[in-house]
Protein backbone atom coordinates (compact mmCIF):
# COMPACT_ATOMS: atom_id res chain seq x y z
CA UNK A 1 0.00 0.00 0.00
CA UNK A 2 1.42 3.52 -0.90
CA UNK A 3 1.91 6.44 0.91
CA UNK A 4 -0.95 8.40 -0.35
CA UNK A 5 -3.54 5.26 -0.32
CA UNK A 6 -2.24 4.57 3.37
CA UNK A 7 -3.27 8.47 4.16
CA UNK A 8 -6.21 8.17 2.98
CA UNK A 9 -7.58 5.17 4.67
CA UNK A 10 -6.28 6.63 8.27
CA UNK A 11 -8.42 10.05 7.68
CA UNK A 12 -11.54 7.61 6.72
CA UNK A 13 -10.73 5.82 10.24
CA UNK A 14 -10.81 8.68 12.24
CA UNK A 15 -13.46 10.21 10.42
CA UNK A 16 -15.60 6.84 11.22
CA UNK A 17 -14.26 6.83 15.02
CA UNK A 18 -15.26 10.88 15.50
CA UNK A 19 -18.60 11.28 13.42
CA UNK A 20 -20.16 14.72 14.71
CA UNK A 21 -23.56 14.55 16.46
CA UNK A 22 -26.56 13.92 13.94
CA UNK A 23 -27.65 17.48 13.51
CA UNK A 24 -30.93 18.65 15.27
CA UNK A 25 -33.82 20.66 13.37
CA UNK A 26 -34.10 18.72 10.73
CA UNK A 27 -38.38 17.58 9.99
CA UNK A 28 -39.28 13.99 11.11
CA UNK A 29 -39.75 11.43 8.69
CA UNK A 30 -43.62 11.07 7.72
CA UNK A 31 -42.85 7.94 9.69
CA UNK A 32 -41.57 9.90 12.80
CA UNK A 33 -37.67 8.37 12.28
CA UNK A 34 -35.00 10.38 13.01
CA UNK A 35 -31.68 9.99 13.06
CA UNK A 36 -29.64 8.03 15.24
CA UNK A 37 -29.26 9.71 18.38
CA UNK A 38 -32.09 12.04 18.13
CA UNK A 39 -36.08 11.53 18.36
CA UNK A 40 -39.24 13.36 16.89
CA UNK A 41 -40.35 15.70 19.33
CA UNK A 42 -44.19 16.17 19.24
CA UNK A 43 -44.06 20.21 20.02
CA UNK A 44 -42.16 20.44 16.67
CA UNK A 45 -42.47 17.45 14.72
CA UNK A 46 -38.41 18.04 14.15
CA UNK A 47 -35.97 16.23 15.42
CA UNK A 48 -34.38 17.07 18.55
CA UNK A 49 -32.25 15.83 21.09
CA UNK A 50 -34.74 15.52 24.09
CA UNK A 51 -38.55 15.32 23.15
CA UNK A 52 -40.40 18.25 23.57
CA UNK A 53 -44.03 17.76 24.88
CA UNK A 54 -46.92 19.82 23.11
CA UNK A 55 -49.01 20.26 26.54
CA UNK A 56 -52.01 17.68 25.48
CA UNK A 57 -53.66 15.63 27.78
CA UNK A 58 -50.90 12.91 27.32
CA UNK A 59 -48.99 15.90 28.87
CA UNK A 60 -51.10 16.58 31.06
CA UNK A 61 -51.27 13.01 32.40
CA UNK A 62 -47.29 13.14 33.14
CA UNK A 63 -47.62 16.44 34.91
CA UNK A 64 -49.89 15.45 37.34
CA UNK A 65 -48.29 12.03 37.66
CA UNK A 66 -44.77 14.31 38.52
CA UNK A 67 -46.92 16.43 40.75
CA UNK A 68 -47.87 12.91 43.03
CA UNK A 69 -44.44 11.35 43.36
CA UNK A 70 -44.31 10.39 46.47
CA UNK A 71 -41.59 12.38 47.62
CA UNK A 72 -44.20 15.19 47.15
CA UNK A 73 -46.80 13.76 49.25
CA UNK A 74 -44.88 12.94 52.16
CA UNK A 75 -42.88 16.84 52.05
CA UNK A 76 -46.38 18.04 52.29
CA UNK A 77 -47.36 16.65 55.28
CA UNK A 78 -44.35 16.36 56.87
CA UNK A 79 -43.46 20.25 56.90
CA UNK A 80 -47.72 20.68 57.81
CA UNK A 81 -46.80 19.24 60.79
CA UNK A 82 -43.40 21.03 61.75
CA UNK A 83 -45.48 24.15 61.15
CA UNK A 84 -48.35 23.20 63.29
CA UNK A 85 -48.79 25.22 66.47
CA UNK A 86 -49.45 23.15 69.44
CA UNK A 87 -53.15 22.48 71.17
CA UNK A 88 -53.34 24.47 74.04
CA UNK A 89 -55.21 23.79 77.46
CA UNK A 90 -59.12 24.58 77.13
CA UNK A 91 -61.66 24.81 79.30
CA UNK A 92 -64.62 23.07 78.71
CA UNK A 93 -67.03 23.55 81.26
CA UNK A 94 -67.41 23.76 85.10
CA UNK A 95 -69.73 24.08 88.01
CA UNK A 96 -69.75 25.04 91.36
CA UNK A 97 -71.70 24.61 94.61
CA UNK A 98 -71.68 24.68 98.89
CA UNK A 99 -73.27 23.58 101.52
CA UNK A 100 -72.82 24.32 106.09
CA UNK A 101 -72.62 22.02 108.56
CA UNK A 102 -72.31 18.68 106.17
CA UNK A 103 -69.97 15.70 105.98
CA UNK A 104 -69.76 15.94 102.11
CA UNK A 105 -70.78 18.50 99.21
CA UNK A 106 -71.20 17.16 95.47
CA UNK A 107 -71.23 19.17 91.75
CA UNK A 108 -72.34 17.79 88.59
CA UNK A 109 -71.09 19.15 85.85
CA UNK A 110 -73.35 20.03 82.51
CA UNK A 111 -71.88 17.35 80.52
CA UNK A 112 -70.24 13.53 80.80
CA UNK A 113 -66.27 14.63 80.56
CA UNK A 114 -64.46 12.87 77.81
CA UNK A 115 -62.33 10.20 78.53
CA UNK A 116 -58.56 11.19 78.75
CA UNK A 117 -59.43 14.97 79.65
CA UNK A 118 -58.32 16.67 83.27
CA UNK A 119 -60.76 17.63 85.67
CA UNK A 120 -59.43 20.03 88.57
CA UNK A 121 -61.26 20.61 92.09
CA UNK A 122 -61.02 24.07 93.94
CA UNK A 123 -62.66 24.08 97.28
CA UNK A 124 -62.35 23.04 100.72
CA UNK A 125 -63.63 24.32 104.72
CA UNK A 126 -62.37 25.91 106.76
CA UNK A 127 -62.45 23.51 109.23
CA UNK A 128 -60.02 21.38 108.53
CA UNK A 129 -58.42 19.92 105.23
CA UNK A 130 -60.72 17.09 103.18
CA UNK A 131 -60.55 13.76 103.61
CA UNK A 132 -61.46 13.04 100.09
CA UNK A 133 -62.10 13.84 96.79
CA UNK A 134 -64.02 11.06 94.94
CA UNK A 135 -66.40 10.37 91.53
CA UNK A 136 -66.14 12.20 88.00
CA UNK A 137 -63.99 8.81 86.98
CA UNK A 138 -60.93 10.05 88.28
CA UNK A 139 -58.26 8.93 90.98
CA UNK A 140 -57.67 12.20 92.41
CA UNK A 141 -54.41 13.58 93.82
CA UNK A 142 -53.73 16.86 95.77
CA UNK A 143 -51.63 19.41 94.27
CA UNK A 144 -51.73 22.52 96.95
CA UNK A 145 -53.75 22.82 100.08
CA UNK A 146 -53.40 26.26 102.31
CA UNK A 147 -55.59 25.26 105.71
CA UNK A 148 -54.41 27.77 108.04
CA UNK A 149 -57.47 30.55 107.58
CA UNK A 150 -60.05 29.76 105.09
CA UNK A 151 -58.55 27.44 103.81
CA UNK A 152 -58.48 26.07 99.95
CA UNK A 153 -57.36 22.99 98.32
CA UNK A 154 -56.40 22.08 94.75
CA UNK A 155 -57.11 18.35 93.04
CA UNK A 156 -56.68 17.24 90.04
CA UNK A 157 -56.72 13.83 87.78
CA UNK A 158 -57.79 12.23 84.64
CA UNK A 159 -60.99 10.97 83.89
CA UNK A 160 -62.07 7.91 81.99
CA UNK A 161 -64.79 9.69 81.22
CA UNK A 162 -67.53 7.66 83.15
CA UNK A 163 -69.28 10.40 85.58
CA UNK A 164 -69.58 14.30 86.01
CA UNK A 165 -70.27 14.29 89.53
CA UNK A 166 -67.91 15.37 91.88
CA UNK A 167 -67.56 14.96 95.99
CA UNK A 168 -65.46 15.99 98.50
CA UNK A 169 -65.77 15.03 101.78
CA UNK A 170 -64.89 16.16 105.70
CA UNK A 171 -66.11 13.43 108.13
CA UNK A 172 -67.68 16.04 111.10
CA UNK A 173 -67.98 18.89 109.18
CA UNK A 174 -69.86 22.13 111.13
CA UNK A 175 -68.50 24.48 108.92
CA UNK A 176 -69.03 25.75 104.56
CA UNK A 177 -67.59 23.32 102.24
CA UNK A 178 -67.10 25.06 99.05
CA UNK A 179 -66.46 22.87 95.68
CA UNK A 180 -65.38 24.11 92.02
CA UNK A 181 -64.95 21.87 89.38
CA UNK A 182 -63.78 22.11 85.44
CA UNK A 183 -62.85 20.10 82.74
CA UNK A 184 -59.78 20.55 80.72
CA UNK A 185 -58.66 19.19 77.20
CA UNK A 186 -55.28 19.37 75.62
CA UNK A 187 -53.22 18.36 78.99
CA UNK A 188 -50.53 16.17 79.46
CA UNK A 189 -52.15 12.57 81.10
CA UNK A 190 -48.45 11.83 82.68
CA UNK A 191 -46.41 13.49 84.55
CA UNK A 192 -48.85 16.20 84.64
CA UNK A 193 -48.22 18.18 87.86
CA UNK A 194 -45.08 20.61 87.16
CA UNK A 195 -45.23 23.25 90.17
CA UNK A 196 -47.77 24.33 92.84
CA UNK A 197 -47.42 27.27 95.69
CA UNK A 198 -49.35 28.54 98.81
CA UNK A 199 -49.87 31.42 101.02
CA UNK A 200 -52.10 32.52 103.96
CA UNK A 201 -52.49 35.82 105.96
CA UNK A 202 -55.32 37.59 107.70
CA UNK A 203 -55.33 41.35 105.43
CA UNK A 204 -55.94 42.11 101.51
CA UNK A 205 -54.56 41.48 98.91
CA UNK A 206 -54.37 37.33 98.85
CA UNK A 207 -50.92 36.51 97.01
CA UNK A 208 -48.62 33.33 96.95
CA UNK A 209 -44.76 33.20 96.49
CA UNK A 210 -43.43 33.34 92.79
CA UNK A 211 -43.30 30.19 91.03
CA UNK A 212 -41.29 29.55 87.23
CA UNK A 213 -43.30 27.04 84.89
CA UNK A 214 -40.52 25.26 82.83
CA UNK A 215 -42.24 23.59 80.30
CA UNK A 216 -44.92 24.61 77.70
CA UNK A 217 -47.74 25.34 77.17
CA UNK A 218 -48.93 24.98 80.45
CA UNK A 219 -52.34 25.53 82.46
CA UNK A 220 -51.81 27.63 85.53
CA UNK A 221 -54.39 27.66 88.04
CA UNK A 222 -54.79 30.62 90.89
CA UNK A 223 -57.69 30.29 93.56
CA UNK A 224 -58.39 31.70 97.24
CA UNK A 225 -60.94 31.09 99.92
CA UNK A 226 -61.26 34.19 102.30
CA UNK A 227 -64.08 34.57 105.34
CA UNK A 228 -66.93 37.23 104.06
CA UNK A 229 -65.86 37.78 100.13
CA UNK A 230 -67.98 38.90 97.87
CA UNK A 231 -65.67 41.62 95.82
CA UNK A 232 -62.94 40.04 93.89
CA UNK A 233 -59.72 42.13 91.95
CA UNK A 234 -57.77 40.82 88.68
CA UNK A 235 -55.04 39.09 90.07
CA UNK A 236 -51.65 40.68 88.96
CA UNK A 237 -49.16 39.06 86.85
CA UNK A 238 -51.88 38.30 83.77
CA UNK A 239 -53.60 38.03 81.74
CA UNK A 240 -56.06 35.86 84.31
CA UNK A 241 -59.75 34.88 83.49
CA UNK A 242 -62.19 34.58 85.63
CA UNK A 243 -63.74 31.41 86.97
CA UNK A 244 -66.85 30.64 88.34
CA UNK A 245 -66.83 32.18 92.06
CA UNK A 246 -68.68 30.40 94.82
CA UNK A 247 -70.49 33.40 96.68
CA UNK A 248 -71.35 32.53 100.05
CA UNK A 249 -69.84 33.31 103.94
CA UNK A 250 -65.98 31.70 102.87
CA UNK A 251 -65.81 33.22 99.40
CA UNK A 252 -63.77 32.02 96.48
CA UNK A 253 -62.93 33.00 93.12
CA UNK A 254 -60.47 30.97 91.13
CA UNK A 255 -58.68 32.14 87.86
CA UNK A 256 -56.47 30.58 84.80
CA UNK A 257 -54.07 31.39 82.45
CA UNK A 258 -51.82 29.51 79.51
CA UNK A 259 -48.88 30.23 79.22
CA UNK A 260 -46.74 29.03 76.14
CA UNK A 261 -43.00 29.74 77.59
CA UNK A 262 -41.46 29.26 80.49
CA UNK A 263 -42.64 31.76 82.93
CA UNK A 264 -41.93 32.96 86.35
CA UNK A 265 -45.49 34.04 88.20
CA UNK A 266 -46.58 35.64 91.76
CA UNK A 267 -50.01 36.71 91.31
CA UNK A 268 -52.02 38.62 94.49
CA UNK A 269 -55.35 39.26 94.15
CA UNK A 270 -57.48 41.99 96.39
CA UNK A 271 -60.42 40.86 98.33
CA UNK A 272 -63.06 42.46 100.77
CA UNK A 273 -63.06 39.51 102.96
CA UNK A 274 -60.71 38.82 106.44
CA UNK A 275 -58.04 36.21 106.59
CA UNK A 276 -57.75 34.06 103.22
CA UNK A 277 -55.63 30.88 101.94
CA UNK A 278 -54.32 30.95 98.39
CA UNK A 279 -53.06 28.18 96.16
CA UNK A 280 -50.97 28.01 92.68
CA UNK A 281 -50.59 24.94 90.50
CA UNK A 282 -49.40 24.61 87.31
CA UNK A 283 -50.29 21.32 84.93
CA UNK A 284 -48.42 20.72 81.71
CA UNK A 285 -49.73 21.06 78.44
CA UNK A 286 -49.50 18.86 75.63
CA UNK A 287 -45.76 18.99 73.71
Amino acid sequence: MGPVHGALVLMLAVAGCYAPRPPSGAACAPSGACPDGLVCSPATLTCELRAIDGGGPDVLKVDAAIDARPDASIDAPTDAAIDAAPALPLLVQQAVSFATATNQVSVTLPATPGAGHVLVMIGGGPQAPLDSVSGGGVTWTVAARSTTEANIEIWFGVTNGSSSTVTISLVGNTGQLTIAVSEWANLASTNLLDASRIGTNVSSPASVSAVTTTSAPELVLFGVGAFGASTWGMPSDGPWTAMTKVASSVGQAEWYRVVTAPTTLAPSVTENGGSWDAALVSLRGLP
